[in-house]
């Protein structure tokens, strides 16, 4: 839905530190498909088999919120009847770059350690390539324990990947070589379901961050509503000869180090720059000349003589007088900018102390500029 993707952008615009490469890694934006228009898949997942069978709006099931979505590792009655998930990344992983994929899987069979992650950069559900014939690039294996027969049991998982550079999709499946033959558990149900929730995938490496075009990668992303009829019809038609592989917008690195703007640059109490502040602002400028500034994050801190209210409002006042400053010194398009105002929560010295409490009455510049 258009506007739970709008929601979903504007919540990680306000969190800088959000660096999921996975769209709608919970599941609750919902997808109002092309064929029955209705509400019967999450945005950004796509399902081997159709959406209904692997989309579940329980929040007792769930691992948090309303939804989540099942992967099938066998049926009782079909051989080799597997359904596998997968979506597109945000934005292109950097080459030797290591990333944490973290997500929640539970089953009532004990079949979690042959859970597997595959990244590939063309669709995987287009093509010639059966699933049956792909490796992954990951194994739950020893990252769960031995699950118990249990519906209620949701295991934490957490796994390392080193990026190849070339990934655009992001497949989740059940990998073991033969289907699972266990006694079903269900009367009524011949699935041997696995249901997944929560996913993320972020960069270890703290100074790489989003791409800039991110709001518009999860807007194409979104925009994809075929999930019955007319994904399979996608599916025939490019049998035999893929679409292209789409070119992801790499994620940016910090090229520029952390500026600090001591309290003596402002008027004492005030958030007004003081003149000689200029210079300084000017040469962050001079540095980044010829370089594509991707964003801007200023950060602005207190001692802690005043009021909470007064520091709160000082210091975010102080940021914010800043990035008006700086902002269209260092990039002449408009490039995200945020503006935090953090008082007297993160000192960086004794504030019992004269010369303590000013190191900590300052404002923290960071520059992300794009790597080329």
């Amino acid at each position: 839905m258009r506007m739970s993707c709008f929601l979903w952008m504007m919540l990680l615009a306000r969190n800088a530190i959000s660096q999921n490469l996975l769209a709608n890694g919970g599941m609750e934006d919902i997808n109002i498909c092309t064929e029955y228009t209705k509400e019967c898949a999450p945005e950004a997942w796509m399902s081997s088999a159709s959406g209904f069978v692997n989309f579940f709006r329980d929040a007792k099931r769930a691992h948090s919120g309303l939804n989540c979505m099942a992967i099938e590792a066998a049926h009782f009655q079909k051989k080799y009847n597997r359904t596998f998930l997968r979506s597109r990344l945000i934005c292109g992983l950097r080459k030797g770059s290591k990333y944490q994929l973290e997500f929640y899987v539970k089953s009532i069979h004990p079949i979690l350690d042959s859970v597997g992650i595959l990244f590939t950069a063309s669709d995987p559900f287009l093509g010639k390539a059966y699933m049956s014939e792909r490796k992954p690039d990951l194994l739950l294996g020893a990252a769960v324990q031995k699950n118990a027969f249990t519906d209620t049991a949701w295991h934490r998982v957490k796994l390392i990947y080193e990026a190849k550079g070339n990934e655009a999709y992001f497949l989740v499946g059940y990998f073991a070589r033969n289907d699972y033959k266990g006694e079903r558990l269900k009367e009524l149900e011949n699935q041997y379901f696995i249901f997944v929730d929560d996913f993320s995938l972020v960069p270890l490496d703290p100074n790489e961050h989003l791409c800039s075009d991110w709001k518009q990668a999860v807007e194409d992303i979104y925009g994809e509503d075929e999930r019955h009829e007319l994904l399979e019809k996608k599916r025939k038609y490019y049998r035999n000869i893929p679409p292209p592989v789409p070119e992801l917008q790499r994620n940016t690195y910090t090229v520029i180090d952390t500026l600090i703007l001591p309290d003596i640059l402002f008027e004492s109490g005030k958030a007004k720059l003081q003149q000689v502040s200029f210079a300084v602002l000017d040469s962050i400028a001079k540095r980044v000349a010829g370089k594509t500034v991707d964003s801007l994050v200023l950060k602005g801190h207190t001692d802690n003589t005043g009021t909470p209210a007064f520091n709160a409002d000082l210091s975010i006042s102080r940021a914010r007088v800043v990035a008006d400053y700086i902002a269209p010194r260092i990039s002449t398009r408009r490039i995200p900018v945020f503006v935090y105002g953090l008082s007297d929560q993160q000192p960086v010295a004794d504030n019992r102390q004269p010369a303590g409490r000013q190191k900590n009455r300052r404002v923290e510049i960071l520059v992300y500029v794009r790597e080329q």
